[in-house]
Parts: C-alpha cells; structure tokens; sequence
C-alpha cells in the first residue's frame, strides 16, 4: 500500500495557493494542509466552498518562523511542499525588511526546517516569478528564452530568484527532487492585487455593471489561475528527479486583444448591456514572449485553457461571487 501524501502549501488562501488546493483536492486522494499567517473558517467558506474539503486542514504559519515550520512538518507528517507564501512587489518596495524576512529568510526558513525533521520529503514546489528577468526590451529574441541571463528589477525579483539558487543548493544536498516556477501574469479567480491586476479588475466591473479602463495597453503573458494551480500540483506530484526551474504556459497578447476577448465572452453570457471597458495609452515594460515548452515537456498534464474559455469562466466565478455578497472590486 502506497504511503498517502500530504502536502503543505504555505500561502494557501493566495491567488496561486488556493488553486493549487482547489486542483489537489479535485485531482489527487492527498490529504492538503494549508499554512497561512491569517486563518479563518469564513475565509476556508469563501474560497473552498464548493470543493470537497474533507481531506482539508488548516494552520496558523509564519515562515519567519523556523521551530514552527518544523512542529507543522511533524504533526501533519508532510509528504511534500508547494512552498507560495510570499509579500508581493508593492508590500516589498514598501517594507524592504519585512519582504527579505518573508520572501528570502522565509525560504531559507523552511528549506532547513525540511533538512531537520522531514529528511526523507518527496518533493519541493518554489514559486518564483517572473520577475526575474529584466525588461522585455533586454532581450532581443522573438521568444525569450526560459534560461535567459536574469536581470530582476525590483527587490521583489531579486529575492526570488536568490530563492531559487537556496532551493537548488537545497536539493543539490539534500537529493530531494525541486521545482521552481516562475509564474507571470495571472488573471482571473482569486486575483485582487497589483497593476498588473487590472484585466481581472475590468471582469469584475462588467459583472457588476461598472466601468473601468485598463491603464496599460502593451503586450504581457497571460496565465489563467486555475491553469497555474494545475502547473503547481503537477510540479509536486509528477515524476521528476533532481532540480528544475520551467515558466509556465501563457497567452502573450496586448490589452486591446483581452478587451476584445472579453467583449465576446461578455456577449455570450448575454452581459453586453453591462460592458464599459476601455484601454488606456500607458506603456508598461513587461517581460512577455516567454518560451516554455520544457514545462509541457516534463509536466504534460498542466492544462492550458484557450482565453475565451477561461475568461468566461472566470466571470461565471465572479458573478456567482457578486450574487453571495463577496466580490470585491
């Protein structure tokens, strides 16, 4: 009989986390143990509650925090680890100490907490971003290349991808298998915060029959949220061996071509008397055009769902959300 797994996510109730639990409890028989600072049963209710959460658990966590990590390790006999917690870029610029605690320390935090009392693991998930590499003018190449030289921007890059060096020096020593991803642009359920927010933001608004204009008009990768949850289960439960770091499969596309998407999807939902959404004349350096077949290739499982699927789908979420009293835009 095999031994059941249990995987922790830190940062489970984020955008990335709570897909990634949503795809776990749907996908695998794991028992999912979610870590978070702040834990709630109206939090669970609001993004779990159309998931079976029987094999759901949930416990106070603070990376910063090493005996801790350890003590949760222990009494949940973690199997493996889809490591999510993290400050995002805005929180980083304004609390620099806080954000190397939480993006770096922390890391570091539950990497040794793992070599101390759960040497045997199975696997280690690291989400990185990509805010690693530099602006998209940096690169010349049509697709950028996955192992292009990284050039972060911003303390919030260069923290993860110091990250993905301790988590490759982690299985480097340790032997444990390990990911790291470096998702982009999500949008769509769960996504709330940021600029790069803002088509998610524009959804919600039509659902509530608002207007909003999208500030930025340039091209940027897209990843569809239940997609990337989906890319972070595979990466802690397919076969891999050794260290690997992949970015994800995307849409690269310029705001006009997402308004126009939304439009149809607005229209096949009969919401268009609802649509005031405009782009404006902002021109923002995003990284874009990033190459990811090896992901595919060592992961082809991860779904990749077409953009009008998923954002009509991601407006059935929101309007249902707006229906219970939750969306909040």
């Amino acid at each position: 009989m095999k031994h059941p797994k249990r995987i922790l996510v830190t940062g489970g109730y984020g955008c990335i986390g709570a897909q990634t639990v949503k795809w776990l409890l749907s996908q695998t028989p794991a028992t999912v143990v979610v870590g978070s600072r702040e834990v709630s049963p109206q939090r669970t209710e609001r993004l779990f509650h159309q998931d079976d959460v029987s094999r759901l658990k949930y416990t106070v966590l603070d990376v910063r925090d090493q005996r801790q990590l350890e003590g949760v390790l222990t009494l949940y006999d973690i199997t493996h680890v889809i490591h999510l917690a993290a400050l995002q870029t805005p929180d980083c610029n304004a609390n620099r100490d806080m954000g190397l605690q939480i993006n770096l320390t922390g890391t570091q935090n539950l990497l040794e907490a793992i070599k101390a009392c759960r040497p045997n693991l199975q696997r280690f998930v690291f989400a990185s971003s990509v805010a690693v590499y530099g602006a998209r003018s940096s690169y010349p190449e049509q697709k950028v290349p996955m192992l292009a030289e990284p050039a972060p921007v911003n303390v919030y890059g260069v923290w993860k991808l110091a990250s993905e060096h301790v988590s490759r020096l982690f299985s480097f020593e340790t032997g444990i298998p390990t990911v790291s991803l470096r998702p982009g642009v999500l949008f769509g359920p769960g996504r709330d915060a940021g600029l790069t927010a803002a088509p998610t933001t524009a959804m919600k608004h039509v659902v509530c029959g608002r207007s909003y204009q999208i500030p930025f008009r340039n091209s940027q990768d897209y990843l569809y949220a239940p997609d990337v949850g989906a890319a972070f289960g595979n990466a802690a439960i397919s076969p891999f061996t050794g260290y690997g770091v992949f970015t994800l499969p995307s849409h690269t596309i310029d705001t006009p071509h997402f308004i126009a998407t939304l439009k149809v999807a607005v229209e096949k939902l009969g919401l268009q008397q609802q649509f005031a959404i405009t782009v404006g004349t902002n021109e923002v350096p995003f990284i874009c055009d990033l190459e990811y077949s090896s992901f595919l290739e060592n992961f082809p499982a991860t779904p990749h769902t077409p953009l009008l699927v998923a954002v009509e789908q991601s407006l059935k979420v929101f309007h249902d959300q707006h229906s219970r009293g939750w969306l909040r835009i």
